[in-house]
């Protein structure tokens, strides 16, 4: 059990219910909410006892427990605070809240040591809702790197050759090709109610969590999909193995016009490169799925398509449904040769030039981000449809 996470979540339940308050009409249920209140700060209150038992059980006091480093153990404590100081210190500077004096010298000193703006903790919150809203990031291999990147990938690969003993070996013709990556800047700005200024800490933390992850992920995503490249990250669409990295008919695509049929599912799939249909997933708009390939399934043909565990699958291969792709089209492909990096981690900072006259506060959410496909590979296909069924 997150037990960090859980509170957070009580916390920020607790706000909305003040906020609920504020805004009352005199229409709200008051014997639910108190009653709903009661409840989380009950569940709260024993969910702090529990971390608090759980502090005392490591700290190596009780019988048989092993020897720690008492300098180790008190460098690892005081990293911990000093961790746990600073980000109440970058919370309470986001929300204009005065510093007390030991997260003033906590600020002062990670800015001194050139420590990230944004605190590890809240950092790795923002990344793992990132991945929730756009889980298709989970496939794709994404890295952390300063500055420019590159980095190498398969290009020709021989296979290997029966020897004969003691005859001599000729080096295969293996070659690489390599994918750079610079950095793009991409940025949400959020007008924000200056009443979350007043939210408690975890609160305000799970708030900024919440906006500035999602709304970057889904345009990470939207670049995975649809970039082209220039001027932008690129993504599946210049994936291809033509020049450009673009599709071709009945070589790493196929069109279609009219309705979409077996024998067109079975033909892009025969497309995909060997090997790639290992991870291989499905891309494409809900509605896409639903109006072409659903009316497909057939139990009593075959198994082209499949219903398991809360999730369709294409010919074994998992269907992953997003907006990012257009309409009519389709993907099928290993994602782990798209590849991005962020040259710059996302960081949050308030504005100094707030909204007065709305009484709201502006935080900017940003990072520096790229990606590309390693194209031309055959890990990638792409449907086309024409006309409408």
């Amino acid at each position: 059990m997150n037990i960090e996470k859980r509170r957070a979540e009580i916390a920020a339940r607790k706000a909305e219910i003040r906020a609920f308050l504020e805004a009352d009409d005199g229409k709200a249920d008051m014997d639910a909410l108190e009653k709903e209140l009661r409840e989380l700060n009950e569940e709260d209150s024993a969910l702090e006892k529990r971390q608090a038992i759980e502090r005392m059980l490591n700290s190596g006091g009780g019988a048989g427990s092993p020897v720690v480093n008492p300098v180790q153990r008190s460098a690892e404590g005081n990293a911990e605070e000093s961790e746990r100081l600073y980000r109440s210190a970058w919370l309470k500077s986001l929300q204009g809240k005065p510093l007390d004096d030991a997260e003033k010298r906590a600020y002062s000193t990670a800015a001194g040591s050139g420590l990230p703006i944004i605190p590890e903790t809240t950092a790795n919150q923002i990344i793992k809702k990132m991945y929730e809203v756009a889980p298709i990031l989970q496939r794709c291999r994404i890295f952390h790197v300063p500055g420019n990147f590159k980095f190498a990938v398969e290009d020709v690969n021989d296979d290997a050759e029966l020897h004969k003993e003691n005859a001599a070996i000729t080096a295969a013709g293996d070659k690489l090709a390599s994918v750079s990556l610079t950095g793009y800047e991409i940025v949400k700005l959020v007008k924000a109610s200056r009443a979350c200024s007043e939210m408690a800490l975890s609160a305000f933390e799970a708030y900024v969590v919440e906006v500035v992850a999602e709304n970057i992920a889904r345009r990470i995503e939207r670049y995975i999909f649809t970039g082209s490249g220039s001027n932008e990250p690129g993504g599946v669409k210049i994936a291809g193995k033509g020049t450009g990295g673009k599709y071709t008919d009945n070589t790493d695509q196929i069109t279609v016009s009219g309705t979409l049929t077996e024998a067109n599912v079975v033909a892009l799939y025969g497309l995909l490169g060997n090997g790639y249909e290992r991870n291989a997933v499905w891309c494409m708009r809900k509605a896409t799925f639903f109006s072409d390939f659903f009316p497909l399934m057939n139990k009593s043909k075959n198994n082209l398509i499949e219903f398991a565990n809360g999730k369709y699958y294409i010919m074994g291969a998992e269907v992953y449904f997003t907006g990012s792709v257009d309409a009519g089209e389709a993907y099928l492909g290993d994602f782990s040769y798209i590849l991005g990096n962020y040259s710059q981690d996302i960081t949050v900072v308030k504005s100094e030039h707030s909204g007065l006259a709305t009484n709201s506060i502006d935080f900017l959410g940003s990072c520096v981000f790229d990606s590309k496909p390693a194209a031309g590979l055959g890990a990638f296909v792409h449907l086309m449809k024409t006309a409408a069924a």
